[in-house]
């Protein structure tokens, strides 16, 4: 039997009767090992990845909550930067006036 390693097909099925044949061997003296030490690997997987859902899954709920109280406090007429300003303790009145730029001049002087 001739094999065409250029074809996708021939290479696959000689690589893996190739892997069949060593499979067999190994099977009767590692094959309950090797079937535990892959389930091992596959729980131990599958729980990373759970942890790593349940931690970007609390931040998406976190930012999602951030968000929506923005929102309410946009609809309320409140200004989420006043509030956040008075939570670092320091108060929007107490602001300094700063100095307008060029475009803010022009559109002062149209109105």
């Amino acid at each position: 039997m001739s094999i065409d390693f250029g074809k996708k097909e021939d290479r696959e099925g000689y690589l893996q009767s190739k892997l069949d044949d060593l499979l067999d061997g190994i099977n009767a003296s590692y094959g309950q090992a090797l079937l535990d030490e892959l389930m091992l690997r596959l729980e131990a997987t599958v729980d990373d990845f759970n942890k790593e859902v349940d931690g970007l899954m609390g931040t998406l709920k976190k930012s999602s909550a951030e968000k929506e109280k923005l929102i309410q406090q946009i609809k309320a007429g409140e200004s989420p930067k006043a509030e956040a300003e008075e939570s670092d303790g320091e108060s929007a009145s107490t602001e300094e006036p700063r100095e307008l730029s060029e475009w803010e001049k022009r559109l002062e002087g149209i109105s």
